[in-house]
């Protein structure tokens, strides 16, 4: 992949709604003041009060332009892809690759109104010598698209930003409280890209999709213009797969979780805002999923992810939140094998019963 073309090309993106210099100054300081203020609400909900406390100190807080938000996840993506052995490509084929992937990263830029890339040497594409430490998360809010939001569905000028920090402020602390989790969901993530960069280097055991997959380049497979990921995968990577899906759909769940305890003394449009936002679908606003190691490796997991398991997600939390309380739901956070698998998203009370 010529990453370097990727970076010249969110350039081209369009930078969205035409507005006066004072309202674009206006959004970017309501959205930055909203995500100085989440951690300390979200503590208050949730119980994760260290976590708060470190996210608020220790995260890298930035309200971004759609340019921003694609070199940031194709910089995270980058690192994603360094570990994955692939063969030498043409300059010709690189370039192509370039192509489909800054076009892909265009089109989720123009609807992401935030994001949440964990802080991780896995995620590094060119680490720094000498150990400087683990690097910091980014939080990123994308301007444009929340103004654009907020003038299309004419939702209130302070109360969507603040329900948009509240939401991305929710991924951080999840991976404070998860310090384990940024490092099991790039590992989870790469194996998926192992599997689909053997397909394409025609090594894969199906000989009809290895000649299929030879004409197509990852930057297409990634840019989702390829086969379903069920035909890449073997039947313990299948597995692998559900137990990725299954962990993001948690995290999106908890974070919707989170919001329904949010109301008007916070947020005072705020029974108007959910009923807009969940008419209108997250999918189609760009409110979640928010935590990605990369948006577009998210957008290629979520293919095989339907948005009933999304729901499924906001369920599972909401009914053992209902049964033990933040508390009970935070146990998730003390193990990768407290995750709850494919099976209990669905059927929470099955993952109450393996927990205690």
């Amino acid at each position: 992949m010529d990453w370097q073309a990727v970076d010249r090309m969110a350039a081209l993106v369009p930078p969205g709604p035409v507005v006066s210099r004072q309202v674009r100054a206006g959004t970017v300081a309501v959205l930055r003041r909203s995500a100085l203020q989440a951690p300390e609400w979200i503590a208050e909900i949730t119980g994760l009060r260290r976590a708060a406390a470190q996210v608020a100190s220790h995260t890298d807080l930035r309200v971004v332009d759609r340019a921003g938000l694609i070199r940031a996840s194709a910089a995270s993506l980058r690192g994603l892809m360094a570990a994955v052995p692939a063969p030498p490509a043409a300059r010709l084929t690189r370039t192509a690759g370039a192509v489909e992937v800054a076009g892909a990263l265009s089109l989720i830029s123009t609807r992401l109104l935030g994001q949440v890339l964990p802080g991780t040497h896995a995620l590094t594409a060119d680490p720094a010598p000498g150990g400087a430490g683990e690097p910091t998360p980014r939080l990123l809010l994308v301007a444009p698209n929340v103004l654009a939001v907020r003038r299309r569905l004419d939702l209130d000028l302070l109360d969507l930003p603040t329900w948009v920090a509240l939401h991305e402020t929710t991924h951080a602390i999840q991976l404070a409280a998860a310090p384990w989790l940024s490092e099991y969901l790039v590992g989870q993530a790469r194996d998926v890209l192992r599997a689909v960069v053997r397909s394409i280097g025609g090594q894969d055991q199906h000989p009809a999709l290895s000649r299929r997959m030879g004409r197509i380049g990852l930057g297409a497979v990634l840019a989702g213009k390829g086969p379903a990921l069920d035909e890449l995968l073997s039947a313990s990577e299948r597995a692998g797969l559900a137990s990725l899906v299954a962990a993001l759909t948690l995290l999106e769940g908890h974070a919707e979780a989170v919001l329904d305890s949010v109301g008007p003394t916070r947020i005072p449009s705020v029974h108007r805002l959910r009923a807009v936002l969940s008419r209108t679908g997250s999918d189609t606003l760009g409110v979640g999923p928010g935590l990605g190691v990369g948006s577009l490796l998210h957008r290629l997991v979520s293919l095989d992810a339907k948005e009933a398991q999304y729901v499924d997600g906001v369920a599972f939390a909401r009914a053992v939140i209902a049964r033990a309380g933040h508390e009970g739901l935070n146990r998730v956070w003390d193990g990768p094998e407290l995750l709850p698998g494919p099976a209990e998203i669905s059927r929470p009370d099955l993952w109450l019963e393996r927990v205690g």
